[in-house]
């Protein structure tokens, strides 16, 4: 991890949370992947900026750098190919709370592992075709996302449409969330019986608001004020399916072509660490 100027300065708590994020990861990720993992860079900035110097295009999410083409044509450096990218520290601290701590980088990690270990890579021919089938089935054209909880609309068009290289990525996180078995039967479209727990702030806050004009203030049952529930919390994603289990129901064709793709990571062998291994035993 490479931190650029001011990230600790404003984000002081970005280390540990790192920490968190990659060790959860790794609890959940395959050990065949563990050393790609580890050897993955990952770059950490306060803020990120890029062409005209007079009218500049800020960036603020997370990517994976698969080639240097566009780094390149932004005047990047090429060696970040491969690579991880946290454009804003302080965003990343903020919307990784949407996925209950390591989801987001699960996400960014899944591109590179879809890239590095999938028979064509990014052109993997099981993965686009599947994208297409989920996409023309309209199972995600109206999905759920846990950072609208509470507004007025807590729907949107699933973020696993946009292209393959994002379903793969999206589909996956919510393949690795095998932990909270009692939203896994309760539906598709009522946030509050369906959704793991909250702990981000933003939409705790909706609750306590929208709480108060509803009943003086009280609590309301089927909301879950989990605010007690720190880092150890398990990761889901933050479109539906959330987790595991809802999405071995509500997409039973791309829950089971997940499975096939996750048996072949698991039994993918690492070449890079191979050779090391040897060099190493020289």
């Amino acid at each position: 991890v490479q931190l650029g100027e001011n990230v600790l300065r404003d984000s002081p708590d970005i280390i540990d949370v790192m920490n968190h994020d990659l060790t959860s990861c790794l609890s959940v990720l395959p050990a065949s992947v563990g050393w790609l993992v580890k050897r993955t860079h990952i770059w950490v900035n306060r803020t990120y900026a890029y062409g005209n110097i007079h009218a500049p295009t800020v960036v603020s999410h997370s990517t994976a750098h698969h080639f240097p083409g566009w780094l390149l044509w932004v005047q990047d450096k090429a060696e970040k190919e491969a690579s991880i990218e946290i454009y804003n520290s302080v965003e990343y601290l903020n919307l990784r709370l949407h996925y209950n701590g390591c989801g987001l980088m699960l996400h960014e990690l899944c591109h590179i592992i879809h890239q590095t270990t999938l028979p064509g890579g990014l052109s993997n021919m099981l993965v686009i075709e599947m994208h297409k089938i989920a996409k023309e089935s309209d199972k995600y054209s109206r999905v759920l996302r846990r950072d609208w909880a509470l507004n007025e609309v807590d729907t949107d068009v699933a973020y696993c449409t946009l292209n393959h290289k994002e379903f793969f990525a999206e589909i996956s996180v919510s393949y690795l969330s095998d932990f909270y078995y009692d939203v896994d039967g309760t539906g598709t479209v009522d946030m509050a019986k369906c959704s793991p727990p909250f702990v981000s702030p933003v939409v705790l806050g909706r609750m306590q608001q929208k709480h108060h004009i509803r009943n003086n203030g009280k609590s309301l049952v089927e909301w879950r004020d989990l605010t007690k529930f720190g880092r150890g919390l398990p990761h889901c994603n933050k479109f539906f399916p959330f987790t595991k289990g809802q999405l071995r129901r509500y997409d039973p064709r791309v829950y089971k072509c997940f499975s096939k793709l996750w048996q072949y990571i698991e039994s993918w062998e690492d070449m890079d660490r191979r050779c090391k291994c040897k060099i190493g035993c020289i």
